[in-house]
């Protein structure tokens, strides 16, 4: 099983670029001086002089090679692909031996979905031109696409052979190698491609979002207010920094609350439409639209959550529209097809337009499920689509925007008053929590705990190395000192990198642990083994202040008892409010001490261990994380006051 990292921002995969406007021959005909006329333009950035200077020569000659592979470059661009095909085709039936066009060409068919003719475009470039670098670069990003990793690591490295500082063939390689857990080896790459080119914005969005997976977050924190210095209107960059400065207790809450307010006035409150009315018909008790937008709409954690929702929405009163802004897609994804009263894909789709196709739905209630985590589409909230628009689920703060209206929590994970102060968004606090989760499968009931067969406790956790600081690491390493003979197993895919394993290891030995008693575990594939894998643990350990949200409730599903500790913002709480929800308040610490302490307390009491591992599952599906009607009542509610709040607003 794909290990769920719903709070995770993925690193940017730099596309394959726009190939350069070419000229490989002299001007010397009337047709040639206005093809050079045009070139000039393009090198200039003038694209639309360029493109009228281009027609102008095809109009005259309609095979004109360089000016039928330069007019692609500018409507590939656009994404007017069709037209840009036809030029591609016109300029190789003039020349067929022209390496350039077959790499462009290629470039465009990759765009187009078609890899298999991307590759063969590619691969006669090549063999027109062994030497050209920029050709075995594009083959590559296509194997990458076609998941021949091998393979695609071979066309990087002979683009590298032929020019050593291509920044783009290193940052893509680095990104290959982070895509498998190679951490190191892909840091070494993005560091190398900043000092090919100190400007690259894909080398220091990636170089800053591995050194997060490796739990090197100060680092990370300050790569990407470097990069942001040099590109301060990279949005995804900009959305890398605020998820990582949740990781460390170092930054306040207000300067997050602060960071998360200057992103939006950056990058998403210029795009609010000023005085635009929506045309929702406006009835206060009408059957409503709910839209949903997730580029998690598979086997992803988000799911977990969101599906119980959409399948028990109340049809005679909502329709419900989910808008996937990824091309993922499994088993989970067709589920969710199948109770959609509409499925409207994003792929692909700028914002102008999703906006538009939304608006076209007629959609009341539109919801992020993302916030400031991968591929998230919150410029496409920024343009107000529909009339009322929230956030729940994908992020445990605030987004800063304007024109999200609310945010889902509770009044454990965000206690009325701060909490509100700190808010862009309205806070709407769910009475029973605001989670309702759906295990990834069928597993059969928790094994006894451990200890019994081993003759020792084991805590573990499973999150994200990024959550594991080192003040976490010290806290779980006197616990360990004060239970003799126990053993602690951290489960996370960043785990597969040995530099990564080494560093964690070391961290506890110098907190006086020895290395024995610590076994540092990578990612499970398979869902079953991943979630049988809590069969080792006897007793959870929650990190801080990024506590657990997916792998708590996995824990519980399986068992596990899990001990947290209470910060002071939405991250630091959500551990508190899955437990007090499930009745396990008596797990709930408020200082470090008490964490220590309840742990420990628990580890020395056989029979408590016993019945919670015997009765949790029950506790589960008796508590209201589980009661998926009841929740989707809750949030229909909100739905409806949210409305209605809307409805009186505009009519006033």
């Amino acid at each position: 099983m794909k290990k769920p990292s719903r709070k995770q921002a993925r690193a940017k995969r730099p596309a394959i670029p726009a190939p350069s406007p070419q000229s490989t021959a002299p001007a010397v005909s009337a047709g040639d001086a206005g093809f050079g006329r045009a070139l000039g333009l393009h090198r200039e950035g003038r694209t639309a002089e360029a493109e009228a200077g281009y027609r102008a020569v095809l109009a005259a000659d309609a095979g004109h090679t360089n000016a039928n592979n330069n007019l692609a470059i500018i409507l590939r661009a656009r994404g007017d692909w069709e037209e840009a095909l036809g030029c591609y085709r016109r300029a190789l039936a003039r020349n067929a031996a022209d390496p350039f066009v077959h790499s462009n060409h290629g470039c465009l068919l990759q765009d187009m979905g078609r890899s298999a003719e991307a590759e063969e475009a590619l691969r006669t470039a090549i063999r027109l031109k062994p030497e050209y670098a920029e050709a075995h670069f594009n083959l590559a990003n296509i194997l990458r696409t076609l998941g021949d990793r091998e393979a695609a690591k071979a066309a990087y490295g002979e683009a590298l052979r032929l020019k050593p500082d291509m920044a783009a063939a290193l940052c893509n390689l680095g990104d290959l190698h982070k895509g498998a857990v190679e951490l190191t080896r892909a840091v070494e790459c993005f560091v190398a491609a900043l000092k090919a080119d100190p400007k690259s914005a894909e080398a220091w969005n990636n170089l800053g979002e591995t050194l997060k997976e490796m739990g090197r977050i100060e680092e990370a924190v300050t790569v990407f207010q470097k990069g942001l210095e040099a590109h301060p209107a990279h949005a995804l960059m900009h959305s890398n920094l605020l998820l990582a400065l949740h990781y460390t207790p170092a930054v306040p809450a207000e300067t997050i609350f602060r960071a998360h307010m200057a992103w939006a006035q950056r990058h998403a409150d210029p795009l609010l439409p000023a005085g635009r009315p929506h045309a929702n018909l406006r009835d206060p008790d009408r059957r409503l639209r709910i839209g949903y937008v997730s580029p998690d709409f598979c086997a992803h954690s988000v799911a977990f959550f969101a599906e119980p929702l959409i399948r028990e929405h109340d049809r005679g009163h909502f329709e419900v529209f989910c808008y996937p802004a990824s091309a993922r897609s499994d088993a989970v994804t067709e589920r969710l097809k199948g109770l959609s009263d509409g499925w409207r894909s994003l792929v692909g789709v700028d914002d102008a337009r999703a906006a538009a196709l939304i608006e076209q739905d007629g959609i009341d209630i539109l919801v992020d499920l993302t916030g400031h985590t991968a591929n998230n589409r919150l410029t496409l909230f920024a343009r107000k689509p529909a009339p009322v628009q929230a956030t729940w689920l994908g992020y445990p703060d605030t987004t800063g925007m304007r024109a999200i209206d609310w945010r889902f929590s509770d009044a454990i994970a965000e206690p009325p008053g701060e909490a509100d102060r700190l808010s862009a968004e309205r806070i709407v606090r769910l009475p029973q929590g605001f989670h309702s989760y759906r295990p990834p499968l069928d597993v059969a009931l928790p094994a006894e705990p451990p200890f019994h067969a081993n003759g020792h406790v084991t805590f573990g956790s499973f999150n994200n190395t990024s959550k594991v600081t080192g003040e976490v690491v010290r806290v779980w390493s006197e616990i360990l000192k004060r239970v003799p003979g126990s053993r602690l197993i951290v489960k996370s895919a960043q785990m597969g990198d040995e530099e990564t394993r080494r560093r964690y290891l070391n961290t506890f030995v110098q907190c006086g642990i020895d290395a024995g008693r610590i076994e540092l575990l990578a990612r499970i594939d398979a869902a079953d083994g991943h979630l049988r894998a809590y069969d080792r643990i006897d007793i959870g350990l929650d990190p801080f202040p990024y506590n657990g949200t997916t792998t708590t409730c996995e824990a519980l599903w399986m068992g596990v008892p899990v001990v947290t500790l209470t910060g002071a913002n939405h991250v630091a709480r959500v551990g508190a409010s899955l437990l007090t929800h499930c009745g396990l308040t008596e797990l709930v610490a408020s200082d470090m001490e008490g964490y220590i302490a309840t742990a420990v307390a628990l580890a020395g009491d056989p029979g408590r261990l016993d019945r919670l591992r015997r009765t949790m599952r029950s506790r589960l599906n008796a508590a209201p994380l589980t009661d998926y009607k009841g929740f989707a009542r809750g949030v229909e509610a909100a739905y409806r006051a949210m409305w209605r709040d809307w409805v009186a607003r505009s009519a006033a």
